[in-house]
């Protein structure tokens, strides 16, 4: 009997707790499987940006790979509630908001966040990243922030300093644990704050206290404005409540950020881990060295997009194993535009053959058998660590099982396979971000296969020169013919034309 591959639905983990994916939990240094909490539900926080300056690739990188993440959980039926910041003060925002303003800073320092924050999102809105459940900002959180101060204070885990609040590290079991850092490597001046009054070198703000000439908020220990660390803490367990499913972000937040989320959450709340999954992506490197803007290799986001197709974009990060580095390069996305033009034709010439197949066809058992196998496959390596370079070989294997093997032999396609087909590269394109722009309007579609009609008739009669004036004047506009076994498909260059 033939595998029906609408049977592949989203619904098969509806009210599940174990899902069927492996992933590497920072927290454990181990591959395990993933497990939800509460039945159906993902609840997950990933640390955002700091709007001081253009995004750039390596935020691009996160919010594209936890979009993938999102959209996974998603096609196997769970609702996924990620939740995603903003940190809107900051020691650098306030420095460029000193440059552009001035004297005007203390009133107009907000416009610098507010600006980049758009550009972010509608740079996550080309990319294709979903919107986020929330977006919390620190400045609409700063009373939530106050409160959690406080508390510490009182229980004795934070002291004051002039103004400021510290966390005291030594009130935390086994603090570095979580990083896999030694206390006595730490001591010897990794990443330390040199702010004085501290007990421990190691001991962070949770509260800074006012400097003339900045923004600020009143607390009970005086002006002053939320210290990083504590900023994430609050806001996912205010948004996601506690415990909650995964945190993740960028590898360079292991330490010190997410190192001291965790000490903060562990003598708040009593638990070891507030949240049960740790995830972190890769560093985008450019010739081999870190971004920076003391080195002067940063590329914004904005720029790629000016350039390159969102949807190569988009496969260019995740033909990279979240984990490991990326080396930016350009070449690359030329070839994944390359990629996608390959896969789009699959579609086009599916959509070509629908017309004219018929309902059922003697090859439907192996066509239909072909995609399932692909399907499959894709999945496991999704189940694999997120091993989306995998998924992506899939998604290519089966656009050239479709370009080669189904447009040569329509004779053994029907309406029924054809369709079996369609649905297993929108179920890949859904997961991987890509895909977005499939719809032809019917009437381009009549046109183009008008023009075709006429084209072939001037090949019958051996005019040759003028078919081939059509094909090309065709190019030029962005349709691409090409002609296989008598007969001539088509499909749109979507780099040229915009489709609705």
């Amino acid at each position: 009997m033939v595998k029906d591959l609408l049977t592949i639905s989203k619904d098969r983990y509806i009210g599940a707790v174990d899902l069927p994916i492996r992933i590497f939990n920072t927290a454990t240094k181990t591959v395990e499987q993933f497990r939800l909490m509460k039945a159906g539900v993902a609840r997950g926080y990933v640390c955002g940006l700091t709007p001081y300056d253009e995004a750039h690739v390596g935020h691009a990188r996160v919010a594209v790979f936890f979009d993938l993440f999102r959209r996974y959980l998603e096609y196997l039926g769970v609702n996924v509630r990620l939740v995603t910041n903003f940190t809107d003060i900051d020691d650098k925002i306030i420095e460029v908001a000193r440059r552009e303003y001035g004297n005007d800073l203390v009133s107009r320092w907000y416009e610098v966040p507010s600006r980049y924050i758009k550009k972010y999102l509608d740079y996550m809105d080309a990319l294709y990243v979903k919107r986020a459940y929330a977006y919390p900002k620190v400045t609409e959180n700063v009373q939530d922030m106050v409160k959690w101060i406080d508390e510490l204070v009182k229980r004795g885990d934070a002291y004051v300093v002039d103004g400021s609040v510290y966390f005291d590290i030594t009130k935390v079991p086994n603090y570095g644990e979580f990083s896999g850092q030694k206390i006595d490597e730490l001591m010897a001046g990794a990443r330390v704050e040199p702010e004085p009054g501290k007990r421990n070198p190691l001991d962070f703000a949770l509260w800074k206290s006012w400097k003339p000439g900045e923004p600020w908020w009143d607390s009970p220990w005086g002006p002053g404005r939320p210290g990083w660390h504590l900023e994430c803490v609050v806001m996912s367990s205010k948004y996601l409540g506690v415990p909650f499913d995964f945190h993740g972000g960028g590898q360079d937040l292991v330490f010190p950020h997410h190192e001291n989320e965790v000490a903060i959450a562990k003598v708040y709340y009593g638990l070891r881990l507030f949240a049960r999954y740790w995830i972190h992506v890769g560093l985008v490197n450019v010739k081999g060295e870190k971004m920076s803007k003391s080195l002067g290799n940063i590329i914004p986001i904005g720029d790629v997009l000016n350039k390159y197709d969102p949807e190569a974009i988009r496969l260019y990060f995740l033909n990279t194993h979240y984990r490991k580095p990326i080396d930016f390069n350009f070449s690359s996305i030329e070839a994944m535009e390359n990629v996608l033009r390959g896969i789009y034709a699959s579609h086009d010439y599916l959509l070509q053959l629908m017309d004219e197949a018929p309902e059922r066809g003697s090859g439907d058992d192996e066509v239909v058998n072909e995609a399932f196998r692909f399907m499959v496959n894709f999945e496991n390596a999704l189940n694999d660590d997120l091993n989306t370079p995998a998924a992506i070989s899939e998604l290519v294997n089966l656009s050239n099982y479709i370009n080669s093997r189904v447009v040569y032999q329509p004779e053994r396609v029907s309406k029924y396979s054809i369709s079996q087909l369609l649905n297993v590269l929108s179920y890949m394109g859904q997961v991987l971000g890509v895909l977005n722009k499939v719809t032809v309007n019917p009437t381009l579609v009549s046109i183009i296969n008008t023009i075709i009609r006429v084209r072939q008739s001037l090949r019958e009669r051996k005019l040759y020169d003028a078919a081939d004036l059509i094909r090309d004047e065709l190019g030029k506009l962005g349709i691409v013919l090409g002609d296989y076994g008598g007969r001539t498909y088509w499909f749109v260059d979507r780099r040229r034309i915009k489709l609705p």
